[in-house]
């Protein structure tokens, strides 16, 4: 049976438009996960005692991007294996431990909501940016003995691992935590 020419190409060009979707979707959607590990990397000391909530990561909460997931500019979504809040509080524990913070406190606990975490792509370098809200709660009293805003921001490469930058990012906050004698003073 033979193909008339008109048809050919139209098969043809069909077959195109489709391996094109294929590939635009791959794109956008991403087909892995960016694997995330965090070493504690801070060179902070410090003394005292706390235990750690939970932190509520706003931007899955308002449905800007999904629990694994950072804001980013560029066409398509970074996609982490790891949920975004269970990621960052399990790095302050590990922080908190690696400066000396004991983990075992009964009445001060330390939580907060990640009220922003952001990769601009839209210039030549990336700008990360990301804003934790701080609250240490006194469990017996229901008082904040502690709440503070702390914004990282960074500039980085395009080329940068994308897992070690977001793990820079997440120290660097924690170290701005570490060195806030307001912090010292709750937690002591």
């Amino acid at each position: 049976m033979q193909i008339p020419d008109g048809s050919r190409k139209i098969i043809v060009l069909t077959v195109i438009i489709l391996l094109l979707l294929a590939v635009a979707m791959f794109f956008v959607e991403g087909c892995a996960k960016i694997p995330l590990n965090y070493s504690p990397g801070s060179v902070s000391k410090a003394s005292g005692s706390i235990s750690v909530s939970n932190f509520k990561y706003l931007p899955a909460e308002t449905g800007k991007v999904k629990l694994y997931q950072i804001r980013n500019t560029a066409l398509g979504s970074l996609k982490f294996d790891k949920n975004i809040d269970t990621f960052f509080r399990d790095a302050v524990i590990k922080e908190l431990h690696s400066a000396g913070v004991k983990l075992d406190e009964k009445t001060r606990v330390l939580g907060g909501e990640i009220e922003d975490f952001l990769i601009d792509e839209l210039s030549s370098s990336v700008d990360w940016t990301l804003k934790v809200h701080y609250l240490v709660k006194n469990l017996q009293t229901g008082d904040t003995v502690y709440e503070s805003t702390t914004t990282t921001r960074r500039k980085a490469s395009k080329l940068v691992n994308v897992s070690s930058a977001l793990n820079e990012m997440i120290k660097l906050n924690i170290e701005e935590l570490l060195n806030d004698e307001a912090f010292i003073k709750a937690i002591n």
